[in-house]
């Protein structure tokens, strides 16, 4: 399994109890697949960039979630139907490298090098 971020625009006239029935339709399916969802971020109503389909705000939720690859098609399947969705975006995660932190030692080398010597 992959991991996935999808980021959803619904419509803003919804109320927050149906956009949380949107959202266990989404992540329903998701654990039902035997995937994962990681995070779940509301980032609230916002302004969009244009107008989609005479609307000029839209309620962003952000997901973070494992999934297998032929869900990530079924979901857009269903978005593309669901009327309350005004957009969506499914992208792989960019995978998160980790922060290498300095060996003891290193820091004073790295800053000695750094620094001309008196007289340069």
């Amino acid at each position: 399994m992959k991991l996935y971020e999808t980021t959803i625009i619904f419509d803003p006239s919804l109320e927050e109890a149906r956009v949380n029935e949107e959202m266990e339709r989404v992540t329903g399916p998701i654990a039902q697949a035997g995937g994962e969802v990681i995070e779940v971020q509301r980032w609230g109503k916002r302004k969009l960039a244009y107008l989609i389909g005479k609307r000029r705000d839209g309620t962003y939720v952000h997901v973070k979630h494992k999934s297998p690859p032929t869900l990530v098609a079924e979901m857009d399947r269903r978005f593309r139907l669901n009327e309350s969705v005004l957009r969506h975006l499914t992208v792989i995660a960019p995978k998160e490298s980790p922060k290498e932190e300095p060996k003891a030692g290193e820091e004073g080398e790295k800053a000695a090098a750094a620094t001309p010597a008196v007289g340069e």
